[in-house]
C-alpha cells in the first residue's frame, strides 16, 4: 500500500510517496514531489497501474531492442522509418545503454535511476555522446509507455546539457577573401578548356548554391527540379551518405530559401546539360542517381581548394599529405556567419539553417552571436538617442525639423 510522508528540511517542504516495489531490498520505492497535489496524483496513479501492467518487456535490454525494431520497420511517433545510417547511430547508442548495469526491471525505474545513469554516461563517454544517448533512452521510454509496457516515463525532465556542441572545437569559417578565392577558382576552372567546362558545369552552380543558401551537402545532393524557382529553392528531402533519398533530418529541415538571381540563373543554365534522372535531381550523376559525398570531395572539393590556394600539409604515419584547409560544411557555416554579421534575428537563423531547436543554433554559432555584443550596445545607445533626443552623455542632440 502506498502512503505520503511530509518532509521538511533546509530546502523547504516536500512530499515523499512510498509505494511497493519488489525489485528493492525493502520492498518499497520512494518518489519525492514539491506539492501534495502531485504526490496524491502519483499515489493514485501508481495504485491503479501497479500489478495491472503485464508485459513481456521486463528489462531495459528488451526495451532497447524493441525500440530499434520500431525505428527500423515501422517508424516511431508516426514518423517515417529511420534511414539506415541513422539506425546505425541508434544501434550505437543502444549498445551504450545496454552496457550500463541496470539494477531494476524496466517497470520499476524511477528518476533517481535515470540520474545515476546520466552520471555514468558523463563519466565514461564524451558529453556529446552522453547527451544523445540519454535523449534516445528518453525516446525508448516514451515508446514503451505508448505501447503499454510502462505507466510513467521516469526520464521526463532529466537532460544532459551540451554546453556548446563546438565548445572545444568551434566550427571552421572561411574569411570573406577566402570565399572570394573559392568562387574565383570555380569560375577559372569552369573556363580552362572544354573538358573542364563540361566537368564543372555541374559543380559550379552546386558550390555557388551552398555558399548562398547554407544548405547541408545532403540537402543539395537530394534537391529536385520541382523545388527550384527563379526566386529560390524549397528543401523537402535529402540524400544520405550512401546516396539513398529520404526525408529531411527534422520538420524544421523543410524550408524555403530565397537566393540571389546570379545563383538561380546559374542553376537554370545547367538544366539543359543535366543528365536525365528518374528522381528529377538537380545535381545527379551521369546515370541519374544522387551523387556520393565522397565523390564530390575527391573530384570537386579537393581540386577546387588546390586552385584557391587553401591546402594544408598534414603529417600522417610519417608522410606529408595535402588536405583541404576546410571541409565542405564550411560553406554552410560561412552563410550562417554572414547572417549573424548582418545582425539577423537568431530565430530567423534557426529557421533558415533548418535547426530543430534554437538551442542547436546557439550551440553551433553562439560564439559568433556573443561577438555581436558591441553592435547591440551601439544600437541601444542609438535607440536612446532617438527616444530622448540626447546622446549617451545626456547632452541634447540637434534635430532638423
Amino acid at each position: 500500500m502506498s502512503d505520503i510522508r511530509k518532509r521538511t528540511g533546509k530546502k523547504g517542504t516536500t512530499y515523499q510517496v512510498r509505494y511497493p516495489d519488489k525489485s528493492t531490498k525493502t520492498g518499497y520505492a520512494f518518489k519525492t514531489f514539491s506539492t501534495l497535489k502531485e504526490a496524491r496524483a502519483f499515489r493514485e496513479d501508481s495504485s491503479n497501474w501497479k500489478g495491472k501492467i503485464k508485459s513481456n518487456i521486463r528489462s531495459v535490454d528488451q526495451a532497447v531492442q524493441l525500440w530499434l525494431n520500431v525505428c527500423e520497420k515501422i517508424g516511431r511517433d508516426g514518423r517515417e522509418k529511420v534511414e539506415p545510417q541513422t539506425l546505425v547511430e541508434y544501434e550505437r547508442r543502444g549498445k551504450v545503454i545496454k552496457n550500463y548495469r541496470w539494477q531494476k526491471e524496466l517497470q520499476s525505474l524511477d528518476p533517481s535511476d535515470i540520474v545515476h545513469f546520466s552520471t555514468w554516461l558523463l563519466e565514461h563517454h564524451t558529453r556529446d555522446l552522453a547527451r544523445r544517448t540519454l535523449s534516445s533512452f528518453h525516446s525508448i521510454l516514451l515508446e514503451m509507455k505508448t505501447q503499454g509496457h510502462i505507466a510513467h516515463d521516469p526520464a521526463a525532465g532529466i537532460t544532459i546539457r551540451s554546453d556548446g556542441r563546438y565548445e572545444d572545437n568551434e566550427v571552421q569559417i572561411p574569411s570573406d577573401s577566402e570565399i572570394r578565392n573559392i568562387l574565383a577558382a570555380i569560375d577559372s576552372m569552369a573556363n580552362k578548356n572544354e573538358f573542364m567546362k563540361k566537368s564543372w558545369a555541374r559543380y559550379r552552380p552546386m558550390i555557388y548554391l551552398a555558399v548562398f543558401s547554407g544548405l547541408r551537402p545532403s540537402e543539395y545532393r537530394g534537391l529536385t527540379w520541382d523545388n527550384v524557382t527563379q526566386e529560390g529553392i524549397t528543401v523537402s528531402q535529402r540524400a544520405d551518405q550512401k546516396g539513398r533519398i529520404g526525408p529531411v533530418k527534422s520538420k524544421a529541415g523543410k524550408r524555403t530559401i530565397y537566393l540571389p538571381r546570379i545563383v538561380t540563373d546559374m542553376i537554370f543554365e545547367w538544366k539543359p546539360h543535366c543528365p536525365d534522372s528518374v528522381l528529377n535531381l538537380v545535381f545527379p550523376t551521369k546515370t541519374g542517381k544522387p551523387q556520393l559525398l565522397g565523390k564530390i570531395r575527391m573530384h570537386a572539393w579537393l581540386p577546387l581548394l588546390q586552385e584557391a590556394g587553401l591546402i594544408t600539409n598534414v603529417t600522417e604515419n610519417g608522410k606529408i599529405i595535402k588536405k583541404p584547409k576546410y571541409k565542405m560544411n564550411c560553406l554552410r557555416h560561412y552563410f550562417a556567419s554572414k547572417l549573424i554579421e548582418k545582425g539577423t534575428n537568431a530565430k530567423f537563423i534557426q529557421k533558415v539553417m533548418g535547426h530543430s531547436s534554437i538551442e542547436i543554433t546557439y550551440n553551433v554559432y553562439g560564439h559568433l552571436i556573443e561577438g555581436r555584443d558591441k553592435i547591440y550596445q551601439d544600437s541601444a545607445e542609438e535607440l536612446a538617442a532617438d527616444i530622448l533626443g540626447k546622446n549617451s552623455c545626456g547632452k541634447s542632440v540637434a534635430r532638423t525639423l
